[in-house]
């Protein structure tokens, strides 16, 4: 998929093996992170890049997998769950 001429590909076969969402913490949060830092999708994934890894899923977060799955071309909730997983495997 081709965004801002930029292929969107899955960054990392890294695995979460747990739904995340807004306020959740962790590893595995900042897993996410820094894979969508990686992916590097749009002016969002910029602003969590300046904000870094922190392990909170916050806003910053929230929109930069929300950009992230919109050029992925999969369900753009800024939801990590199972279809995002997937996607990621």
């Amino acid at each position: 998929i081709t965004t801002n001429n930029a292929s969107v590909a899955p960054p990392s076969s890294s695995i979460i093996n747990r739904d995340l969402s807004l306020k959740s913490e962790g590893a595995d949060v900042k897993l996410l992170q820094e894979l969508l830092i990686r992916a590097n999708s749009g002016p969002s994934a910029l602003a969590l890049a300046k904000a870094g890894a922190t392990g909170y899923f916050g806003s910053i977060t929230k929109t930069a997998l929300i950009e992230y799955q919109a050029a992925a071309g999969i369900p753009a909730t800024g939801y990590f769950g199972p279809i995002t997983r997937t996607y990621l495997k």
